[in-house]
Formats: structure tokens, sequence, C-alpha cells
């Protein structure tokens, strides 16, 4: 009897071993997976963060770029928003869901120095649009005066090959005339124009050279948070003596490209930026 319960005794003890291991064995389980599934929330927070700050760097290269030529671009109308500004919004606001209100606040910042850039230039820009505008119906009116003149000559040469006695001859002839002197005048009136297309286009041009200091060193501070966001290390003096060099560069540059090829207009039609 005594050998019996022991037996069970023993039976139980090794039972209750079992079930300890096995309970041990779920909760080390559970706990794997949870930390399992921690560790892949921080790698997809970590590549959408990731993908997030590249995609916001881009895009504001890409905006620099459209920026620094957009006084010599053409606008799209209807009320249709250039692709780039549009695609560094976007970039710029995606932040807000994976960085850092830190972060959040510096690409708030720069999305403001940005279209406030943009809407100063198009300020700068709108004379030489008109004169766009005014140009272009320069040319048409200059287009319908020459296919005028095409067609009255046809009509005389029809006229003094059937009739050369006809009076409407004199007429016609007198009519290209007119519309010679018409033609003589649009061209005169467009060289004016070029020259305040000209000017108007420089004084845009110097707005976007005064506006890209401050462009690029909102992207600086955007881009230092950036790696701050990631995890990679960078001296920062370091860093922003490179930066403030290149920017020094890039302004120093610019200037004087803009200073010789106004030289050189100057000096080959007068054109003046005052």
């Amino acid at each position: 009897m005594t050998q019996f319960f022991a037996t069970i005794i023993g039976a139980l003890v090794t039972l209750l071993a079992v079930l300890l291991t096995l309970r041990w064995n779920q909760k080390a389980h559970e706990e794997n997976l949870k930390e399992e599934r921690e560790k892949r929330k921080e790698e997809r927070e970590f590549s959408a963060k990731q993908a997030a700050l590249l995609s916001a760097a881009e895009a504001v290269t890409r905006f620099v770029d459209y920026y620094s030529t957009l006084a010599d671009r053409v606008l799209p109308r209807d009320g249709i928003v250039a692709q780039e500004i549009t695609e560094m919004n976007i970039a710029l606001n995606r932040l807000h869901f994976y960085c850092s209100l830190k972060t959040i606040e510096k690409s708030m910042k720069l999305g403001q120095i940005l279209s406030e850039a943009v809407i100063e230039t198009l300020k700068a820009k709108m004379p030489s649009m008109f004169v766009i505008e005014e140009l272009n119906g320069i040319e048409f009116q200059v287009s319908s005066l020459e296919k005028m003149n095409m067609s009255i000559q046809e009509e005389i040469k029809a006229l003094l090959q059937s009739d050369p006695q006809n009076p409407l001859i004199i007429a016609h002839r007198q009519q290209i005339s007119k519309n010679f002197s018409e033609i003589i005048g649009c061209h005169q009136k467009r060289a004016k124009l070029f020259e305040q297309k000209y000017i108007a286009t420089e004084k845009c041009r110097d707005v976007i050279s005064k506006n890209l200091r401050a462009i690029f060193e909102g992207s600086r501070d955007v881009l230092l948070l950036a790696r701050e966001e990631l995890s990679f290390s960078i001296n920062k003096a370091k860093y922003n003596k490179l930066f403030d060099e290149r920017i020094e560069s890039v302004d120093k540059n610019l200037k004087a490209f803009h200073a010789e090829m106004r030289k050189q207009v100057e000096e080959k039609v007068g054109y003046k930026v005052t």
C-alpha cells in the first residue's frame, strides 16, 4: 500500500513538473512571439519612416531644381499646380505620420519657406507673363496681316492677267502698303515688349536668387533631423559648415552667372535691368 501511494505521488510530481514545463514553455513562446511582433513592427515603422524621409528629400530636391528655373518657365494654365510643388507638399505632409514633433515642426517651417518663395516669385513673374500675352497677340496680328497680304497678292496677279486696268489693283496695293506699315509698327512694338520681358524676367530671377539661401538652410535643418530620426550619427558642426560653404558657393556662382549674362545682353542689345 505504501509503495502504491509512493508511485501515485511520484506520478503526480512528474505530471506537475511536465505541466509546469509546458506552462513555462508556453509563456516563453508567447514572450518570443511578442518580441518578434514588436521587432517586426519596429522594422516596418523604420522602413516607412526611412521611405518617407527619402521621399521628402527627393521631392525638395526636385522642387529646388524647378524653382531655380521658374523665371524662364511657362506656367501651367487652368489653375493646375506644378507637379514639383504638389509632390513637395505631399512628401512633407507624409512626415507627420512617422516623425517626431521636432521634425514635423521643421518640415512645416520648410514648407512655409517654399510656399512663400513661390508666391513671391510668381508676383515678380506676373509682369513678364502679361508681356508674353501681348507678344502672342502681336504675333497673331502679324501672322494675320502677312496672310492677308499673300491673299491680296494672289488677287492682284489674277486681276493683272484678266483685267490690267481694274481699279481694284490700286486699292489692293494700297491695302498691302497699309498692312506692311502695320507690320512694321508691330515689330517695333514687339522689340519694346521684348525689352520689358527681359527686364521683368531678370527681376524675377533676382527674387529666386534671394530666396534660395533660406530654402537651402531650411532643407539642411530637415536633413539633419532626418538623420536623427534614423539614428544615423554625424558631426553636426562639420555638416553645417559644409552646407554653409555649399550655399555660399552656389550663391556666388549664380550671381556671377547672372552678371555675365546681363553684361553680354547689355552689350548686344542695350537692355539693362534697373
